[in-house]
């Protein structure tokens, strides 16, 4: 059952669970405002190093302000469980956005229901509204559907209490650390690393075969006039986020689909900075010894634990535009180690060869973004807006 207060924030319902915790829609009782707040989970499911990315992700971004990049409101820990408030984005991820049917982008409405519907299937920890490639992910509450509380039942109620200041919660990302070494075993090797372990990434094996061709409506799915439009637009937005985070040094180290959300006015945000550097934090940003990031979409000198700068976001966001492109990543394997021979060794297969309808524009593109060597590809994402557009 989900909590009714947390902190300053009431909680309205529950968005979604996953391995570390749940996000809620709540509304801040001090200003009024909506938010997703991101709970994660204490007792046996513990997990100082979220903690601590969290705390990264909220001191990332507390100063960041541009419409395609995801707004961070708020941090603490409440009653012993650390929190993340942050704007709530009623959308889908980029993948899903994609694959919408044109019936659905017809108009706003019709985008709306789109995204309605989607809440229904699943929702993801970071992004508070659409789950995707999430298997540890929960059965959302059954409370959040059922209508018993929900924000038009909240619009109908008397207003809130006021705030207390004295109830049991501390803000601050430097609260959220010291909750997270209080919880940390003293012996845990990587209990300072502030570091995730890697997801593997790749499809389950009961999905698409690797190698295995599309078929003739998913080629036709996959080049319409109007999904295209959508891909490019999307990718512009995208490469005007990165330029903005890159102009502060900052470097995000795990941009994958499920980390880009559209919302209902299609525009872009960038997710999920909890693996965020910045450049100027000199040995910080390499590997050192552990892999950060999703697999799928590592840069070479990322496996190879390399120094990193923005060029490694860049090449993130052409293995994006390649699988969107091709309907399949550049690099496909059933290990870790396989995967990781072929990003080093080999050359993704031409996306014409596997979509010989795709744009060339864009194919373009996305094959300069993926080369081995940094100096090889785009060198910046105003670089990359530039040749989208032409």
């Amino acid at each position: 059952m989900a909590p009714k207060v947390i902190g300053p924030y009431r909680v309205l319902e529950t968005l979604g669970s996953g391995g570390v915790g749940t996000v809620y829609r709540a509304i801040d009782r001090r200003t009024g405002e909506v938010a997703a707040l991101k709970l994660l989970s204490t007792g046996p499911a513990l997990d100082p190093r979220a903690a601590r990315r969290l705390a990264r992700e909220f001191e990332t971004l507390q100063h960041m302000s541009h419409p395609n990049v995801v707004k961070v409101y708020d941090t603490g820990v409440f009653q012993g469980y650390p929190y993340l408030a942050m704007e709530l984005v009623e959308g889908l991820t980029l993948r899903h956005y994609l694959a919408l049917a044109e019936e659905d982008l017809a108009s706003d409405a019709a985008l709306a229901r789109a995204i309605s519907a989607h809440r229904h299937v699943g929702s993801s920890p970071e992004t508070g509204v659409v789950r995707e490639d999430d298997s540890d992910a929960d059965e959302e509450d059954e409370d959040a559907n059922s209508g018993v509380f929900n924000l038009s039942a909240f619009g109908e109620e008397a207003p809130s209490e006021e705030f207390s200041e004295d109830e049991r919660f501390i803000e601050g990302p430097e609260q959220v650390r010291a909750w997270a070494d209080l919880a940390d075993e003293p012996d845990t090797p990587v209990s300072m690393s502030g570091e995730l372990k890697v997801p593997w990434d790749l499809p389950a094996s009961e999905e698409r075969p690797i190698g295995a061709k599309l078929s003739e409506s998913e080629l036709e799915r996959l080049n319409t006039p109007e999904r295209i439009g959508r891909l490019k637009d999307a990718m512009l937005q995208l490469c005007e986020a990165l330029a903005y985070i890159h102009g502060y040094g900052l470097i995000h180290r795990d941009l994958k689909p499920s980390n880009v959300m559209v919302d209902e006015d299609r525009t872009v945000r960038l997710m999920d900075f909890g693996l965020a550097k910045y450049i100027s934090d000199d040995g910080a940003v390499t590997a050192d010894g552990r892999l950060v990031g999703t697999f799928r979409y590592m840069a070479p000198e990322q496996i190879l634990g390399e120094k990193l700068d923005t060029r490694t976001d860049l090449y993130s966001l052409g293995v994006i535009l390649y699988e969107l492109l091709a309907g399949r990543p550049p690099f496909e394997a059933r290990t870790p180690y396989e995967l990781w021979q072929k990003v080093l060794e080999t050359e993704a297969t031409p996306i014409s060869a596997l979509n010989s309808r795709s744009d060339r524009v864009l194919s373009r593109v996305a094959h300069r973004l993926i080369r081995k060597e940094p100096d090889d590809r785009f060198q910046t994402a105003e670089e990359v807006y530039e040749a989208l557009i032409e």
